[in-house]
């Protein structure tokens, strides 16, 4: 449960980076929704991975390309999703059914779940 809340903490900040870099890249810089998602959430991937590994789950052992790899799996798997979601969600129609942001919000929900047991079970176990 304590890594759980931690992993939860972490996910604050993440979200943080993902939305500030999703809202700058599509508002100011009018990048299309599904194009800053990648972006934004590539960001809160670097912020994810260094915080997870020395604090959430406490592996401060050296950086191992195998570890790496295994979280860049558990990631790129989340990224695709978030992409795909986004795609279908908001980008698929011409007049979005969907605010870009309420769209953010469901895909989190989905990648929450693969992000924090991908971690757990796969790449800090």
């Amino acid at each position: 449960m304590k890594k759980f809340a931690k992993f939860g903490v972490t996910g604050v900040l993440n979200t943080g980076v993902d939305w500030l870099a999703f809202t700058v890249l599509h508002e100011i810089f009018k990048t299309e929704a599904r194009y800053a998602q990648i972006i934004a959430q590539s960001a809160a991937i670097i912020n994810s991975y260094i915080i997870n590994k020395n604090w959430t789950f406490k592996n401060n052992k050296e950086y191992k390309k195998s570890e790496i790899l295994k979280f860049l799996a558990v990631q790129g798997t989340s990224l695709l999703i978030g992409y795909a979601g986004m795609y279908i969600l908001h980008d698929m129609h011409e007049s979005p059914a969907l605010n870009a942001y309420l769209c953010k919000v469901l895909i989190a929900f989905v990648t929450v779940m693969i992000n924090y047991f991908g971690n757990k079970l796969f790449v800090f176990k």
